[in-house]
């Protein structure tokens, strides 16, 4: 059987705590469902259409790209529409905000910007077709986002290894995708490496300031499915 072990939100978790805002970091420590709430703050037509915008708009998402992108041109073809919608999602999260503008101006100094983790990103900059600078707001917010939850995922990947090896565990670590561990067993120890899982993210924000120093305050999690194979598989 196939057991798919998968961080939650961990681009979302990421991001804020590499601004420490606070607003989001609370909501997730209070268990509320954040896409609900923005939905109704927001005036979104739906939780989900709520929860696509978040995860697009963590990487600056334009207005123009939103009134052109076939995920919410139902919603509205205008540019004006989905740049108020941004402004009300960083006046929200203006932690966040202020966090993708530090880095901008890092970006336009022409230094790298540097990770909690001891990852670096140097960001090229170029000109639009006028021959004006342009700020790269989706790579410069993108980067340190996926590279910094790269890292916490492969800290993850290594501690789940050896805490099945050590508990005696028959199971093979097959895969890892973006934010999923994979793991192959007898159906048997299925929920045993799914309750592994569960405390390995969960310690995440420890060992993170054991090993790196950064004092990571998000609460980190995952959730585990099983089956079969990748297209037949259901939660545990």
């Amino acid at each position: 059987m196939l057991l798919a072990c998968d961080a939650s939100q961990i681009e979302w978790r990421t991001i804020l705590d590499l601004s420490k805002d606070w607003t989001g970091i609370n909501e997730i420590i209070s268990g509320e469902d954040t896409h609900s709430k923005n939905q109704e703050a927001f005036g979104l037509p739906s939780r989900l259409v709520a929860k696509v915008f978040l995860f697009r708009t963590i990487f600056r998402g334009s207005g123009w790209s939103f009134a052109n992108d076939p995920d919410f041109m139902h919603v509205s073809t205008s540019p004006a529409f989905w740049d108020d919608m941004n402004e009300k999602f960083y006046k929200k999260y203006s932690a966040l905000d202020k966090k993708h503008h530090e880095w901008k101006d890092t970006v336009m100094s022409g230094k790298p910007i540097v990770g909690p983790l001891g990852r670096e990103w140097s960001i090229s900059i170029h000109r639009d077709f006028r021959g004006e600078i342009k700020i790269p707001w989706t790579t410069l917010a993108n980067y340190p986002t996926q590279g910094t939850a790269a890292d916490v995922m492969m800290l993850a990947r290594l501690s789940a290894h050896k805490r099945v090896n050590d508990a005696g565990i028959e199971a093979k670590l097959i895969s890892t995708v973006h934010d999923s561990i994979v793991w192959d067993t007898h159906e048997k120890h299925l929920q045993e490496i799914a309750t592994i899982c569960d405390g390995v993210f969960a310690d995440l924000p420890k060992n993170i300031k054991r090993l790196f120093g950064y004092q990571w305050d998000t609460p980190m999690a995952c959730e585990s499915k099983a089956g079969p194979n990748m297209l037949h598989m259901t939660k545990l």
